[in-house]
């Protein structure tokens, strides 16, 4: 079955779908691991870990090649932030046909005007509506070209200077476009409108339509950054995506580092309850290259 169609069937169960962020193959083997059906791959895990750059300066180049080598390590759907489309309509139609041909299973396409930055860093300064919805029809058009069961999600971010009225108009036209999911990303850290309650999402995503259109809960950041999925599940949300875990994968490498620069010991990268010899030689598909090594180099 085809990795988009495995997540539209996922979809249909009941209760919330949690698919934690990833941003490399080790990563992404533990995600599968412990269990869970589906991952994210975001551009600001692929930014800081592999370009080092704080906000959307990557090509689309750069994004599809780190997709496909995650996307030839795992077995379960993968949605993937393709930010803005890396440029207009035409960008974001040939940014989708590449990422739906090497296997992809969904497609964020965000309002932010270029270069995209996160919640984090700045008030997001979006592109038109017209504009956006012409970005969303090409993404729709690539989609229902190369394989319509990809999902597309429309990341809109246009609350943060436009208010929850423009985000609500910006979601139903997506939807009657052919959008599948609503991500309502704003107001969560910079904005002229300020943080939002949880009563205040789960109005706006009432006001979208939730339960009827699927919603995507926000990854964390203000006043969601304490949410669990239970949260986001009684809000509305169908879909989240915590992380990336960046932060915390760094917290551990300059403690290690730390003790090796002041002490001369490598103590503590290997862990007695670490992952195991067995574990990180099956995340890396050893035992299937063995196979092949004996029944096919004399």
């Amino acid at each position: 079955m085809k990795k988009s169609t495995m997540l539209r069937e996922i979809l249909k169960e009941p209760g919330i779908l949690i698919a934690p962020h990833a941003f490399d193959c080790n990563i992404a083997a533990c995600i599968e691991h412990v269990g869970f059906k589906a991952m994210f791959m975001c551009t600001a895990g692929i930014r800081n870990a592999e370009f080092g750059f704080p906000y959307g300066l990557i090509t689309a180049t750069e994004a599809i090649n780190s997709m496909r080598n995650m996307m030839n390590s795992i077995h379960v759907p993968l949605i993937f932030d393709a930010e803005d489309g890396f440029g207009g309509a035409l960008s974001a139609y040939r940014t989708a046909q590449e990422l739906i041909r090497i296997g992809v299973a969904g497609i964020f396409i965000n309002d932010q005007k270029h270069p995209y930055k996160g919640p984090g860093l700045a008030i997001q300064q979006v592109v038109s509506r017209d504009e956006y919805l012409g970005k969303i029809g090409a993404v729709l058009e690539a989609r229902d070209k190369e394989d319509k069961d990809v999902i597309i999600v429309a990341r809109i971010e246009a609350g943060s200077t436009l208010g929850d009225e423009e985000v609500v108009a910006r979601a139903k036209a997506c939807l009657k476009l052919g959008v599948d999911v609503i991500l309502p990303q704003a107001r969560l850290a910079k904005s002229k409108f300020g943080l939002r309650s949880k009563e205040e999402i789960k109005q706006l995503y009432k006001a979208i339509g939730a339960p009827e259109v699927l919603i995507w809960g926000i990854a964390g950041q203000g006043a969601a950054a304490g949410f669990s999925a239970k949260d986001w599940e009684d809000i509305g949300a169908k879909i989240w995506a915590p992380g990336p875990m960046n932060g915390a994968l760094m917290k551990l490498a300059l403690e290690l580092l730390q003790t090796l620069h002041d002490e001369g010991t490598i103590k503590g990268y290997h862990p007695q309850d670490g992952p195991s010899r067995e574990f990180l030689q099956q995340s890396t598909g050893l035992d299937f290259w063995e196979g092949l090594e004996k029944k096919y180099v004399p």
